[in-house]
């Protein structure tokens, strides 16, 4: 596959309230539209920096403001009952909430903002890039299905119609990802971006391929970049088995058209190599390891989005369509660390 140098795109540059801004590292999603004033994409708190998504249509909008709000209120009670000298009973759910928000974006509140003279309302969100130096990005949605229980019999047809290959084989759509890779002249970069018509045109061995290129392991050409490498996939994997583990034992939610956000710091690739703990003879690691694993944590993470179309789970029953794209997404990343 060719590598190919980030394109130059002139931006429509939309009316924003004053300290806002458009953010740079959104891959994916709605996005502003120089001859539609009311597409409006993510915006950037210049001075909190924050993260404002723009919310969709009503009835989509306060089903993720709902979400969003309920798994805030269950981790604030988990707290508090941590906390207690008397023994709380949590609301039913609320543990698996509490520890949902572990793997999502921290919440912020909601806000009204006008842009391009309408009136849109946001929420406000954790940047997961925030404090990288050259920020990976990718956006990978998970599921064969991605329609809701309330999708129309048109929109469940236009979305079967989308990543027919990927989506059915792997249960996986990439709806778009930017990666920094080594320039052939030594110490300089490149910027590899793409959207979701690249995604589009994927195959399973293509996906493959492109998940080996963002985790920059098809250009490990040096041993300080190889190891770094496999830290981040190791990362990468301990933080997808635990949202699995998650899914495994919930049986609350069903989760439709959502995605996990991977972001990580290309700086840190050769620097995080020099950190990892020295194997032992016996297989065991110094005591540093933990510390090791928690220093991967500031730089390599990944978190669910996207919550317009979650829904109870039917009868209780596990979030199977998920957990399929889940595991196959864990393959794959344990396919590029082992081969």
């Amino acid at each position: 596959m060719a590598r190919k140098d980030q394109e130059a795109v002139q931006l429509p540059r939309p009316a924003l309230p004053v300290g806002f801004r458009q953010f740079a590292t959104q891959v994916a999603g709605h996005t502003f539209e120089a001859t539609n004033a009311a597409a409006v994409g993510l915006l950037q708190d210049s001075v909190e920096g924050c993260v404002l998504k723009p919310l969709g249509k009503p009835e989509c909008e306060v089903r993720e403001l709902n979400f969003y709000e309920s798994l805030a209120s269950a981790a604030a009670a988990a707290v508090s009952a941590a906390g207690s000298t008397t023994e709380a009973k949590a609301a039913p759910g609320d543990n698996d909430l509490a520890a949902l928000s572990r793997h999502v974006p921290r919440f912020y509140g909601h806000l009204k903002l006008v842009v391009n003279q309408r009136e849109h309302t946001f929420v406000r969100l954790e940047d997961l890039t925030r404090g990288m130096q050259q920020p990976c990005v990718m956006d990978v949605k998970m599921g064969r299905r991605t329609w809701d229980p309330l999708s129309s019999p048109h929109k469940r047809q236009v979305e079967e119609q989308k990543y027919v290959i990927c989506k059915q084989k792997l249960g996986l759509c990439l709806p778009g990802f930017l990666v920094y890779l080594p320039a052939e002249e030594p110490g300089k970069t490149v910027l590899m971006r793409h959207g979701k018509d690249y995604g589009k045109s994927l195959n399973v061995a293509g996906f493959r391929q492109t998940m080996g290129i963002f985790f920059n392991a098809s250009t490990s050409d040096s041993k300080t970049r190889a190891a770094g490498t496999e830290l981040l996939l190791r990362e990468v994997l301990r933080q997808l088995q635990e949202i699995l583990a998650w899914f495994k034992r919930q049986r609350l939610l069903h989760f439709y058209a959502s995605s996990l956000l991977i972001c990580y710091d290309y700086a840190r690739l050769s620097s995080a190599a020099k950190t990892q703990p020295m194997p032992l003879l016996n297989g065991h690691h110094h005591q540093n390891a933990q510390s090791c694993a928690d220093d991967a944590s500031e730089w390599v993470r990944v978190r669910m989005i996207d919550f317009a179309h979650v829904y109870p789970a039917e009868d209780g029953q596990p979030d199977e369509n998920y957990m399929f794209g889940l595991q196959s997404l864990i393959e794959v990343v344990e396919s590029i660390l082992y081969r």
